[in-house]
């Protein structure tokens, strides 16, 4: 009886332990942000604005350094056009963090660029960004975007 007791109890708690085949879990959002971080700044790259824009949110705000803030996914779009007309590239993110409370996350890096200058050389910026992301169904589009240089400002 003993032994039929202990059985018993050994099949209880396999039952009650995870299978341990593999659950298909969810990405993380830190995960997914990252690469939607890492897409964007491959768009800019390669001057494919639409992919660019796809990742704001309709009434998203953009916030660049020394212009006034710019609301909603078609006004980003002629935004953006500007700096991509002028030619900055080269451009790269280093996330420092992602944090996420509920539908909303925020990431915090760093960023670098070249900058064509009017003489025909090209200045390296770097700075930092901060982005704030909402869930819109299982995706995640950004809310506010917002950066500014490291270096003094240009004369």
């Amino acid at each position: 009886m003993r032994t039929t007791v202990k059985k018993r109890a050994q099949r209880a708690v396999r039952k009650a332990t995870p299978s341990s085949r593999k659950s298909a879990r969810p990405t993380s959002a830190a995960a997914t942000i990252r690469q939607i971080g890492h897409n964007w700044a491959q768009n800019w790259n390669t001057g494919d604005l639409e992919k660019l824009v796809a990742a704001y949110a309709p009434d998203a705000v953009y916030l660049p350094p020394h212009h006034e803030a710019v609301h909603g996914r078609d006004s980003i779009r002629d935004y953006l056009r500007v700096p991509r007309s002028h030619g900055v590239s080269d451009l790269a993110f280093d996330v420092t963090y992602i944090k996420q409370s509920g539908d909303v996350a925020w990431d915090v890096g760093t960023y670098r660029m070249s900058m064509p200058q009017n003489d025909g050389t090209t200045r390296q910026d770097h700075g930092k960004y901060l982005t704030v992301w909402k869930r819109a169904g299982k995706n995640w589009l950004i809310a506010a975007d917002a950066w500014s240089s490291d270096l003094p400002p240009a004369h």
